[in-house]
């Protein structure tokens, strides 16, 4: 075998070692720091999390008040589960899913009857109020994933009591000032307390009312 024939093949081995190395299937991992069950690391907030991301699928009703701290605005908001329904309720604002399909709907003030029904969700209906139709789980998640890489020092975990309900509680250390989140055995939040807004539930029951889940007619 001559000095080029031996190059040859030795460069021949080597190209089918790299290739090797960049076929068949790669391995994948999460790494997305605000997705539902990712551990931040710090077990006091990992506590917290660990309820906010297997919220109860009911029959539960909270009833909450928002304080949107941009403008000091009040608003109530309900929120009813029941298996694979749920009803969202933010002032006039009324987000249905049957199962089967998913509404937003307008609330008549005096009657509190359903009206002007459009398909689909459609979140900036409460965009000015600093919360989505998520805000007693997911987005409460999110928000305190997203304030554990910004923590200047380990959070401090407590327990409260809120509208009667015994709450798992983290307080965050921000630059901004500290942040506190409350959690309830069912995953529902009960205090969510940082720099945008403020969320406090008033009455948990574990019963929901039917008719809220009925689509208006047509």
């Amino acid at each position: 075998m001559n000095r080029r024939v031996a190059l040859s093949l030795c460069t021949l081995a080597a190209t089918l070692v790299l290739s090797g190395c960049f076929t068949g299937q790669r391995p994948s991992f999460n790494s997305d720091p605000l997705a539902q069950g990712v551990p931040t690391g710090d077990g006091a907030i990992d506590d917290v999390l660990s309820r906010l991301d297997l919220v109860t699928d009911g029959p539960a009703t909270g009833v909450y008040t928002v304080l949107t701290k941009f403008g000091m605005t009040t608003v109530s908001a309900t929120v009813a589960l029941n298996r694979d329904r749920r009803v969202v309720e933010v002032g006039s604002v009324r987000y249905l899913d049957t199962g089967e399909q998913q509404l937003t709907c307008t609330l008549q003030t005096d009657t509190e009857t359903v009206a002007d029904c459009t398909v689909g969700f459609d979140p900036t209906r409460i965009s000015d109020t600093g919360i989505t139709i998520d805000f007693y789980a997911a987005e409460a998640a999110k928000r305190l994933r997203r304030d554990a890489q910004a923590e200047l020092a380990p959070a401090v975990s407590h327990q409260e009591v809120i509208a009667n309900q015994d709450a798992t509680c983290v307080a965050v250390t921000l630059a901004g000032g500290t942040a506190t989140y409350c959690v309830l055995l069912n995953g529902m939040i009960a205090k969510l307390d940082d720099g945008d807004v403020t969320i406090t539930l008033g009455l948990l029951v574990p019963t929901v009312d039917g008719a809220k889940f009925q689509p208006p007619n047509p």
